[in-house]
């Protein structure tokens, strides 16, 4: 009997730290249902394909980046229902520690996977803009993403990600060994 209660602890122990490692907090009944509002105003727009893009994972990370429904409502004006009637979660302001984060959050949703199928519908292979991507400077491209939700501030951290996006991807053109004419158009 004591061997059997030692191997249900241990199953039990284990379970509860693969939940803690695997960000084990569920969200809140009122986070969720924010969540799911984010979720469908982005499974309405066009450039996100639902096929390519964790539409889930992006909206669970807007709704943290965010702070929560909560934090949300009170430092943004996004209510549930301001999202339900259409205003946009990515039309706010963020100091540019919490975009970035935010940023972080969304490229370990597939954002760049994203992007990769944007570049392979313009013409490009699609291992081509695979080793493009891989190649480029990804905080630089993080930072650009950031910048997007920083309005008007975010002008510097664009102009600095823009530059070190040109610079890496001039290096991932050679590195890839790609065909400028792949680029399509």
């Amino acid at each position: 009997m004591n061997k059997t209660l030692s191997t249900l602890f241990g199953a039990l122990l284990a379970l509860a730290l693969l939940a803690t490692a695997c960000g084990g907090d569920s969200a809140s009944s009122a986070d969720q249902e924010v969540i799911d509002a984010v979720a469908e105003q982005l499974r309405s727009d066009d450039e996100l394909p639902d096929d390519v893009a964790d539409i889930d994972c992006m909206a669970t990370a807007m709704v943290s980046g965010l702070g929560g429904a909560e934090a949300m409502a009170s430092e943004y004006g996004l209510t549930l229902e301001a999202i339900e009637a259409g205003q946009d979660v990515d039309d706010v302001e963020l100091s540019e520690g919490k975009a970035i984060s935010l940023a972080d959050k969304m490229m370990s949703c597939g954002i760049l996977d994203v992007m990769k199928a944007e570049m392979s519908t313009d013409g490009m292979s699609a291992d081509d803009a695979d080793c493009l991507v891989g190649e480029m400077d990804q905080d630089a491209l993080r930072d650009f993403f950031a910048s997007e939700f920083m309005g008007d501030a975010g002008a510097e951290l664009a102009e600095k990600a823009d530059s070190a996006m040109n610079g890496s991807m001039l290096k991932a053109v050679v590195e890839c060994d790609l065909d400028p004419n792949s680029f399509g158009g």
